[in-house]
């Protein structure tokens, strides 16, 4: 068994949270806020509502280059926030960095959160609006050419969101297919459900309990407030007796300080092992989300021109 616990020797920056940040080092925090559209030169963004199953009137908010005036590919978007918090604000910045960078229609969902809609409705409500992306209204209302790639992603709980519809979309015969998954930071198994054959190879959820932002106290308190059964596949994707064909590619952003790690690991090694392409890179001694909380440092910049190259190669 590979032993991952070198990558989560700590960041001198990231020791005692903010204490060590250089001077001046802007953080940020998760919100529910939504603010009004800053608009941006050389991007079209809009903001509109499609109804989920039960009629709610979802939010969606789309980021599109001006020069584009074609049939674009698609990336369908999910903020984290442990279930509970985040908004289309949480990833304002890089999704439009994303937008001005390659050529993609990108969607990002203001999903309802917990513990007001507990699971599995923020679940839900994201597969309902992957559903309509791939709807023929759906590829015209957004100007998508999904030929040319459909990409579900997300970060932490938007992560665990990609893995579970991913499946349940291969399963239902969702049509046009998935083509490529983006996994930032993502959970994919309850701690508590772990396979046995796989006990031994997670265990930075046990051991990583002194990093900034997520401690296993945090995340039981996620858990409770979200109110998912653990056994749940649409919680813990991990417990698919079978990865195969759930996408052709997977991105993997991997924080080396972070309880969430080796879950990580281990699923883009058994996507690998089940014929998908992947492309991964871990972030040693950087906690969970680290991009978000401090986007102006230098390894946060590196990570975001890491996605655009891992998104790119997503639509090769």
């Amino acid at each position: 068994m590979a032993d991952f616990r070198h990558f989560a020797h700590p960041n001198p920056e990231w020791v005692e949270f903010p204490r060590n940040l250089p001077p001046g080092t802007k953080t940020c925090g998760l919100s529910r806020e939504r603010d009004e559209i800053r608009p941006q030169h050389g991007l079209t963004i809009e903001e509109f509502e499609i109804n989920a199953r039960d009629d709610y009137p979802i939010r969606l908010r789309t980021y599109r280059k001006q020069t584009c005036h074609d049939a674009l590919p698609l990336l369908l978007y999910m903020h984290g926030g442990g279930y509970v918090t985040g908004s289309l604000e949480t990833d304002d910045v890089p999704l439009r960095a994303v937008a001005l960078h390659v050529d993609v229609m990108i969607v990002s969902v203001e999903y309802r959160l917990a513990p007001e809609h507990k699971f599995p409705v923020g679940f839900e409500d994201c597969f309902d609006i992957v559903r309509w992306a791939a709807s023929l209204d759906g590829q015209q209302r957004l100007n998508v050419d999904l030929s040319k790639g459909f990409i579900l992603g997300g970060t932490s709980a938007g992560a665990n969101f990609t893995a579970g519809i991913s499946h349940l979309a291969l399963r239902e015969g969702l049509s046009p297919r998935l083509t490529g998954l983006i996994f930032l930071a993502g959970s994919f198994c309850h701690p508590d459900v772990r396979p046995e054959k796989y006990r031994d190879q997670i265990l930075s959820i046990d051991e990583i309990n002194d990093a900034p932002g997520l401690t296993r106290d945090s995340i039981n308190l996620f858990a409770s407030k979200y109110a998912a059964p653990p056994e749940d596949l649409r919680l813990s994707p991990l417990l698919f007796d079978s990865h195969k064909d759930i996408a052709k590619k997977a991105y993997f952003a991997v924080c080396g300080w972070d309880p969430r790690r080796d879950e990580g690991l281990l699923l883009e090694r058994l996507l690998r092992e089940e014929g998908l392409s992947t492309k991964i890179h871990v972030y040693t001694g950087l906690p969970h989300g680290f991009w978000g909380v401090c986007p102006d440092l230098p390894v946060s910049k590196t990570w975001l021109q890491h996605l655009l190259e891992g998104i790119s190669w997503l639509l090769e």
